[in-house]
Parts: structure tokens; sequence; C-alpha cells
């Protein structure tokens, strides 16, 4: 008996259980897959054959399929789960043992086999099925459930392999949901730390108000400095729902006015902690290349960070100077220092050695803000004692 023709239906194929194309195969293994169908029909005849495997989710789906003179038919998940239990090729006219195989039946297949995992109670990978005129069911010959058996083992290493390369991909997936998570809570964190300096800052100057509110001089700078900072958390929230940004290199920056509009955000509280506060830039400063803001941002989480760090009657100062192309800026305090283990956590997010209350990005915000600006940040401890954070910008 001469070979049938097979028509265009008989191309191996791959479609969703919702009818839907799916992707294509890597291109490897569905000529691995079309090759092995051929070979099967070649050896026993067969008008139908199809490859079913289990999807990311679990549901059934089409691999491959020759059939001819018919259209695809979709696997059905209970009878697709029975096949996949079967542990061996399986004349589909025999007894039943789950009850749910009839409808592989139906859809003109005649003999089943699953292609076992690699363990040997381990799951299996899926199934191979065929079916035609010549293997009717219940008369199906054994050489062609030897045919069906070999052909499942031959598909068995590629498909396990397909199976965990799928279960990398979904992993893989997960990975990056968990890694935009945790990048959503550090962007929460940061917005509630740089929201958190301005408020206290105005907290700080409405405490002071009542008793100090006949002096015009505190009350005119405490309206234009509290405008100025309730402006900036507005601006940081735009940048927010704008995604974030990195400092644009069109972006100006006059250090003297910022360090001029921290220094007063800062004043009262290094007064209550009883700690002056000394600044000493040349009289001409060239602009840098970072906003005004993100300059302020610098200038007060440094300031803040000596503020807390130096005891009571300390110096907190900040210096200046033109080095090179850049401009570099020092803060030094009177505290105890940077212990060698503490060190190399400075700029890490979420590290702090204040234990009694969350903390840790201050730092970390700041020497990423200068790094995006091409700018540089270091931390010494000084010869006479104290901490100094040397911090270098690039000039416009």
């Amino acid at each position: 008996m001469g070979e049938r023709p097979i028509d265009s239906s008989a191309q191996p194929q791959r479609q969703a259980t919702n009818g839907k194309r799916e992707p294509a195969l890597e291109g490897d293994l569905q000529t691995l897959l079309g090759r092995a169908l051929d070979q099967l029909a070649a050896t026993t005849r067969c008008t139908h054959a199809a490859i079913w495997s289990a999807g990311p989710e679990g549901e059934p789906r089409v691999l491959a399929a020759r059939i001819e003179g018919a259209s695809l038919a979709l696997p059905l998940p209970a009878s697709f789960t029975a096949a996949l239990a079967l542990g061996r090729a399986f004349d589909l006219g025999a007894p039943d043992p789950s009850g749910q195989l009839a409808a592989l039946l139906e859809q003109g297949f005649s003999a089943v086999a699953p292609i076992l995992g690699h363990e040997t109670n381990g799951p299996a990978a899926g199934v191979v099925l065929l079916g035609g005129p010549d293997e009717p069911p219940n008369r199906v010959r054994p050489r062609t459930l030897a045919a069906l058996t070999a052909t499942a083992e031959r598909l068995r290493a590629p498909l396990q392999t397909a199976a965990a390369a799928q279960r990398l991909s979904s992993l893989d997936q997960e990975i990056q949901q968990l890694n935009r998570l945790a990048a959503l809570g550090g962007l929460v964190a940061e917005v509630v730390h740089e929201i958190r300096n301005p408020l206290v800052s105005i907290k700080t100057f409405l405490q002071l108000l009542p008793e100090r509110e006949s002096d015009p001089e505190f009350t005119e700078n405490f309206l234009g400095i509290a405008r100025e900072e309730l402006q900036r958390i507005e601006r940081l929230l735009t940048v927010v729902l704008q995604h974030g940004r990195t400092p644009r290199k069109e972006e100006r920056g006059d250090v003297p006015e910022a360090l001029e509009t921290v220094l007063a955000l800062v004043r009262f509280r290094a007064e209550d902690r009883e700690i002056s506060l000394v600044a000493e830039l040349p009289e001409v400063l060239p602009a840098i290349r970072l906003g005004g803001d993100e300059l302020r941002q610098i200038l007060l989480n440094l300031a803040l960070n000596a503020i807390e760090a130096s005891p009571a009657r300390g110096i907190v100062r900040i210096s200046g100077e033109i080095c090179a192309a850049k401009i570099r800026i020092d803060i030094d305090d009177d505290g105890p220092g940077i212990s060698d283990d503490v060190r190399p956590h400075l700029f890490t997010p979420f590290f702090s050695t204040k234990s009694e209350r969350p903390g840790g990005l201050g730092l970390a915000i700041t020497a990423r803000i200068i790094e995006q600006a091409g700018g540089r940040i270091e931390a010494v401890n000084r010869p006479s004692g104290g901490a100094r954070f040397r911090v270098s910008l690039p000039l416009v």
C-alpha cells in the first residue's frame, strides 16, 4: 500500500487550548517534533499523530500535530491528565482505567504513550498519540505500540529540557516582578525620606513661631523657606509621577545660593543641639552641572548627617574650592569619625548606624545623585578628629 498524501493541516503546529496560536517553539525543538511525527507516521502508517504537553499553568496544549483530512483537535484537560498517568503505551480500545480516555477516541486516536519524566516516579512531560484506519482501537498492533513507545522515549530528553527552560523563564518573570516590587519599595522609602527632611525643618519653624512671632526677620525668613520647601516637595512628587529621571546635563546649580538655603533650613536644629555652623566658600564660584533641587538635597543630607554626628558645642564646617574642572565641597563634623567596619557600607541603601529608628537612605541617595551628575563622593576621617565628606561636582 502506497503512502497517503499529507495535506497542509498535517504539518507540525503549536496551538493553545483557547484556539489562539502561541508563539513558535524554538526552531530546533519544533523541527525535532515534526521529524518525530513524520517518522512515526512512516513506521506505523498512521494518519493522525500528535504531541501534547502541559503549558505554563499546567493547561494541555498541542506542541505538534500531523493530521490527514481532519481539523486539529484540542486536548481536553481530563483526558490529557489521564493519558499522562498511564505509565506505558496504551491501546485506547482496552478497558479505560480512568474513565477519561473516551474523548481521545472521538478525536480519531487509537493509542497513546506518555513521555515520561527523568525520575522514575516523576511527572510525565507530555503524551504522543496516533490513530488511523489501519490501527483501529482494540486492534493496535504490538509493533505500533513499540514504535509509539520508542518515539515517546526519544522525545523524553528534549521535552524535559524545554520544560526546564519554561520553568526558568517563568521563574525569571517572577524574579523580575519581585525586583520591580523591591524597586517600588525602595522608591517609596526614598520619597518618604526626602519629604521628611523639609517637613522636619518646617515643623521646627512652626514650633518656634509662637515665641518669635513678633520677630519680623524670623517670620519673613520662615515664610520664604517654608514656601520654597513645599515647592520642592511638589516637584519631587512630580518627578516620581514621571517615573524618575537622571540629572540632565543642561541643568545648572549655584553652590552659594543652595548652601545659603540649606544653612537656613538646618540652623535651628543646629542651635538646638548647641552646634555651630561655619561656611567658607570663595567669593565667586561658577555654576555646576547639577540642578538646584538636587544640589540642595545633597547639601541638606550631608549637613544633617554632620549635625547628628557632632557632639554638643561641636562645629560643622562646610567649605569649597575650585579644583581643575570641578568644585570640591567638604563637610566636616566633630563626631567620632567613621569606623573601619562601617566605612564599606556608608553608601549602601538601608544601612544605618542609628538602630533606634529606620533610616539608611540619606547617604545612598546623595551618592546616587552625585554619581549620576558625573561627580564623586568620599568619606574620610580627619587627622584632628571627626569625619569629612568630600563631594566633587563637574562645572557647567
